[in-house]
């Protein structure tokens, strides 16, 4: 594993809305109530702590990923990525998003996912290598 780091004038624990945060490869634009505090990474995707008022969610992006396994429960459109089903992955729950490409995210809860939590992952975005999202105001990158 490497170790991730945030390119903007700030630490990453000082990663707190509003602005667009730009994971690898998951996009969000952080509200003003959100937090991301990065974790980990490697070559293809990483990890990071997403707190808002709708909880707090584990999310795991890949920048290089196949089709998530699983069912689709909302087709992937010009406002976003597909979302499969929720299922138990190792005791927890697991929602994944994908961009019907290369682009993909795994979001992990302790709980079932609320409204509020699907909410805020149908705000996500998604890129994938080769790509160069824009207007972000922090970038995770890996070194």
């Amino acid at each position: 594993m490497l170790s991730a780091f945030v390119v903007a004038p700030a630490n990453a624990g000082d990663i707190v809305g509003p602005g667009r945060f730009c994971g690898y490869s998951p996009i969000i634009d952080l509200r003003d109530d959100e937090k991301v505090t990065t974790l980990e990474g490697g070559i293809h995707g990483g990890s990071f702590r997403w707190e808002g008022a709708f909880g707090t969610l584990e999310v795991h992006g890949i920048a290089w990923a196949s089709r998530p396994k699983g069912r689709i429960v909302k087709a992937r459109s010009s406002n976003g990525p597909a979302r499969f089903a929720q299922k138990r992955v190792d005791r927890l729950y697991q929602i994944a998003i994908w961009n019907g490409e290369h682009g993909a995210a795994y979001f992990k809860s302790p709980n079932p996912f609320t409204q509020p939590q699907l909410d805020a992952i149908n705000r996500v975005e998604l890129f994938e290598e080769g790509q160069t999202p824009s207007n972000c105001r922090w970038r995770t990158i890996f070194s």
